[in-house]
Parts: C-alpha cells; sequence; structure tokens
C-alpha cells in the first residue's frame, strides 16, 4: 500500500549539530512532543510512535454515535475557512481530533495539520500496512483505520483551504506549518483524488461541521449514566449550571407571568366570566404558575445533588486510583 499523495511540502530540518539528521530520526522529528496516556502519563512521543499517532487521530467519542451523526451535521464537506469567518465564527485551535470541525455559537474548533500527516515517507512507515501484513484481523493491524482517519481528516482540510484567501488564514492561525507554500498545497490537494475518496476515509469525514449542542443532546440521550455525558460541557463551575438553568425558568416566569395578567383581564369582561370552559382554564394554570415554577426550582436542585454526589464519588475514585499508579511507577525500576 502506497500513501495518498507524492507531494513533498516540508523542509528537511538539520540536527541539533547542524547536520542532517538520519531518515528515521527525520521522522521522528515530525511527531509531537509528547502525548498525554489514558492514565494521564506524559510520555515522550518517540518512545512508542504507535500509541503517539493512535492519540492524534482518535474518534473514539464519536464512533460511539456513528450512526447519529447525521443529527449534528450534513454529509457534506465543510465549508471553507473564509466562510467560516463571515458567518462570524471565530476558529480555535484543538489538538483533538474528535472535535475537529465542531461548532458552537461564534466558534469553529479546528485541529492543525501534524507535520507527520504532510510527508509522504511516514506514511510509508507508519500508516500504511507493509508486505505481509494481516489486516484481515483487526486486532493484528489498526494501520489500515489509522490511515482512513489520516486520509479523512487531510480531505477535511482540502475543502477548508479552497482558496489562496483560505490558505492565508490557514497560516495566520498556524494550522499548516509556515513553511508549506501556496502552489505545494494545490500539489497536494490535486493527488488526494477528492472526488472518488469517500470509500476510502472515515465514516465520520463524511460529515463537515458538527454542531456542539446537537453532539451534546445525542450523548445525553444515549450515554450512561443519564444527565452527566455530555460531549464537551460548558459547565466548569457549579455557579454555570445554576446560571443556565434559571435563565430559562426566568424565562417562562416572565411568560406565565404575562398569561396570568390576560387570564384577569379576561376575567373581567362578561363573556369570559361567563364562561365556564374559562373558569376552568384559569384555575388550573393558577394552580399550574404556583407549583410549577416550585417543581422546576426543586428538580434543578436534585439535579445538582445528583451530579455533585456523582462528580465527587469519581473525583475521590480517581484521586486513589492515580495516586496508587504514581506509587507502582515510582518502585518500578
Amino acid at each position: 500500500m502506497s500513501p495518498p499523495f507524492s507531494a513533498f511540502l516540508l523542509e528537511v530540518q538539520p540536527g541539533p549539530g547542524g547536520d542532517l539528521l538520519r531518515p528515521q530520526d527525520r521522522l521522528l522529528s515530525l511527531l509531537p512532543a509528547s502525548y498525554r496516556t489514558d492514565t494521564d502519563d506524559i510520555v515522550a512521543a518517540g518512545r512508542d510512535v504507535c500509541a503517539c499517532i493512535a492519540k492524534e487521530l482518535d474518534l473514539k467519542r464519536l464512533d460511539r454515535v456513528l450512526s447519529w451523526l447525521w443529527v449534528a451535521g450534513r454529509p457534506m464537506p465543510p465549508r471553507p475557512l473564509h466562510r467560516q469567518l463571515l458567518l462570524s465564527r471565530e476558529l480555535f485551535v484543538t489538538e483533538q481530533m474528535d472535535m475537529h470541525l465542531v461548532w458552537t455559537s461564534g466558534r469553529l474548533f479546528v485541529k492543525p495539520i501534524p507535520r507527520f500527516l504532510l510527508d509522504p515517507a511516514f506514511w510509508m512507515e507508519y500508516l500504511c500496512c507493509q508486505s505481509g501484513c494481516s489486516c484481515s484481523v483487526a486486532s493484528e493491524c489498526n494501520r489500515p483505520a489509522l490511515q482512513r482517519r489520516a486520509l479523512g481528516f487531510l480531505f477535511s482540510y482540502a475543502a477548508l483551504i479552497s482558496h489562496e484567501s483560505d490558505f492565508s488564514i490557514a497560516q495566520d492561525k498556524h494550522l499548516l506549518p509556515p513553511e508549506v507554500t501556496w502552489l505545494a498545497w494545490r500539489h497536494l490537494v490535486e493527488q488526494l483524488d477528492t472526488e472518488r475518496i469517500y470509500s476510502k476515509v472515515d465514516v465520520r469525514f463524511h460529515y463537515g461541521e458538527l454542531r456542539l449542542s446537537r453532539l451534546n443532546k445525542i450523548y445525553l440521550l444515549s450515554q450512561r449514566p443519564f444527565l452527566l455525558h455530555r460531549y464537551m460541557s460548558h459547565w466548569q463551575q457549579y455557579w454555570a449550571f445554576f446560571q443556565d438553568n434559571f435563565a430559562w425558568l426566568a424565562s417562562a416566569t416572565i411568560y406565565i407571568t404575562i398569561a396570568l395578567t390576560a387570564m384577569q383581564v379576561g376575567l373581567a369582561t362578561r363573556t369570559l366570566a361567563d364562561n365556564d370552559a374559562f373558569q376552568s382554564v384559569s384555575y388550573g394554570f393558577t394552580v399550574f404558575s404556583i407549583l410549577g415554577p416550585i417543581a422546576a426550582v426543586g428538580l434543578i436542585v436534585l439535579v445538582f445533588c445528583y451530579m455533585f454526589i456523582h462528580n465527587w464519588a469519581a473525583t475521590v475514585a480517581y484521586g486513589k486510583k492515580r495516586q496508587q499508579h504514581i506509587a507502582s511507577s515510582s518502585e518500578s525500576p
């Protein structure tokens, strides 16, 4: 299997002493400095290249709700960067692949292109299956899945950077390595064969921009425990939780006040005052206006207590597990 392109976009960087790096060292120099493991350890990228690549291309959270992505976005390529700015969306850099092209009010999260994805030799060494590889057994080789994610990621950038103005925006936001030129980028896009690429990329990249609010709702309804899972929660502090929930309660209270005022005026008229149906509705809505806000406040407090107890228990459990891990790591030679 060969890389999806042969264009060389990156300059050969000299080593610490000024000499050219060996081919293997040059490929390792394209990696990030470090990556974070599932146990929250910081590992130098060169220690385990395959694990670092898997972390850079991680789409596990989206894989859990892959069949529901049509709710969060359209099956079309993302709009170019200049169009995103016209939609009043500010570009926010993220290094999480599963946050790439996720948007919310006034913000679009974009992952910069890692250097290693722009080097054909790196693709050949770490992303393309070698001769004799048993790709039919998924547990033995994860390179096809990684390659589909990497190619889909480049495809998303082929859509984001369509014009030279998009290229300038990408450079200004540091989404591309600084030595990449416009002509080299055009050459890369031509080699990707984007018109017939869909069968070669991860299903996630059949969709372009994904709405964060809908991803949160999908996670809320499909993941367990209920009420605690969000794709990306904006409640970083408890006061934000109360602020958001009491905001809609205040809006509902204003509507109830207007409705009660209208009913009071209606009862002052002869026609509605003698109307039994209106009298029943007025009675029921009056009871609801008294008990409804109290029930809503009680529900908000109940949800808060549930979240607080769960977060407290999870924090204590994580602290103990982390301390045990640190202790075991310190004892190992």
